[in-house]
C-alpha cells in the first residue's frame, strides 16, 4: 500500500511501483553483448560465429563489399521506428510509414500490428548478420513517446547496439504538476514523476553514439512561467553533442514572445540546446 505524507497521498510510492513493474527483463549475461562484439572481445576465435566469407554463397561473392554495403544501407536505414512497450512487459516498434503520419505520430496509441521484416535481412545469414546489423541502430531515428521508454529498452538489447544509437526523438506530454511548485500537494506530484525524468536524461547522456537529440515537449504543463521550463530541462546539462540537441515547444503565442529568454536562460545554465516552436 502507498504512504501517505503530510495527509496526502503519496504518488511517489505509486509512479515508483509501476515503473518498477512495466520494466522488461533484461537481457541475461550471456546475451549482453552481440554476437559480433563478442567475436571482437574474444581473443581466440569462435568458429561458431566466425565471419568468414561464405564461399557458397554465390550473391554474395560476386557482390563486392562497397555494393553490399550500400545495398543493406538502402534496405535498413533512413526508418523512423517507434519504440512502444508491448503486453507482458515486452519491448517492441512500429515503423512509420514514409507517406504519412501513423497514430503515433498524432498522439494516439500504438496499434497491435506488430511491424514485420524489420530483421529478416539482417538474419539472411551470418555474414550478413555481421555486415548490416548495425546500420539498423546506427542508420535510423528512435522515437519515444514516454520517458520511460528509453530506459526500458536499454536492458533489452546487447549494449554495443546501444552505443550503436545516433539519433533519438523525445516526445511527450510533460503534465504542470511535475514541475515545481510552492503548493504541497503538487510539490507531491513533481517529485513522484521526477525520479523517472532524472533517470532517462542519464540514459541519454551515457548514450556513447548519439549524435543528434530531439525533445518535443506538448501538453498543459506550459501554462507555466518560462522561468520553470530550464529547471525541468536542467538534468540534460551533462548532455553534449557535436551539434546542440533540439527543443521543440508548441506554438503558442506565449511561447514564441518569449523564445529568446527561454533560449538565454539555458545556456546561462550550461544547457546547450536550440529552441524553437513547432
Amino acid at each position: 500500500m502507498a504512504r501517505t505524507k503530510q495527509g496526502v497521498f503519496s504518488w511517489e510510492d505509486v509512479l515508483a511501483h509501476r515503473y518498477q513493474n512495466n520494466k522488461p527483463s533484461g537481457l541475461p549475461r550471456s546475451r549482453r553483448y552481440s554476437a559480433v562484439q563478442s567475436q571482437r572481445m574474444s581473443s581466440k576465435p569462435d568458429t561458431g560465429t566466425e565471419w568468414a566469407i561464405q564461399s557458397q554463397s554465390a550473391l554474395l561473392a560476386r557482390l563486392s563489399p562497397e555494393l553490399r554495403l550500400m545495398i543493406w544501407e538502402m534496405v535498413l536505414g533512413g526508418m523512423r521506428i517507434h519504440i512502444v512497450q508491448r503486453q507482458n512487459r515486452r519491448m517492441g516498434h512500429i515503423v512509420c510509414p514514409q507517406t504519412s503520419a501513423c497514430d503515433i505520430c498524432r498522439g494516439g496509441l500504438p496499434g497491435m500490428k506488430v511491424s514485420a521484416g524489420l530483421l529478416a535481412l539482417s538474419m539472411t545469414c551470418k555474414q550478413i548478420y555481421c555486415e548490416s546489423i548495425y546500420m539498423l541502430y546506427s542508420l535510423n531515428t528512435f522515437e519515444f513517446s514516454n520517458t520511460w521508454s528509453l530506459t526500458y529498452l536499454r536492458p533489452t538489447i546487447p549494449a554495443d547496439f546501444w552505443d550503436a544509437i545516433r539519433e533519438v526523438e523525445l516526445r511527450w506530454a510533460f503534465p504542470g504538476h511535475w514541475l515545481p511548485c510552492k503548493d504541497p500537494v503538487k510539490s507531491v506530484y513533481f517529485s513522484a514523476g521526477r525520479q523517472q525524468w532524472v533517470e532517462t536524461c542519464l540514459a541519454l547522456t551515457h548514450m556513447q553514439g548519439l549524435q543528434t537529440f530531439t525533445l518535443q515537449l506538448s501538453g498543459s504543463w506550459f501554462c507555466e512561467p518560462v522561468e520553470k521550463i530550464p529547471v525541468f530541462l536542467e538534468p540534460l546539462r551533462e548532455l553534449h553533442l557535436r551539434q546542440r540537441w533540439k527543443l521543440q515547444l508548441p506554438r503558442q503565442p506565449y511561447y514564441v514572445k518569449e523564445i529568446r529568454n527561454i533560449d538565454g536562460d539555458l545556456r546561462k545554465r550550461g544547457i546547450e540546446c536550440v529552441v524553437r516552436v513547432v
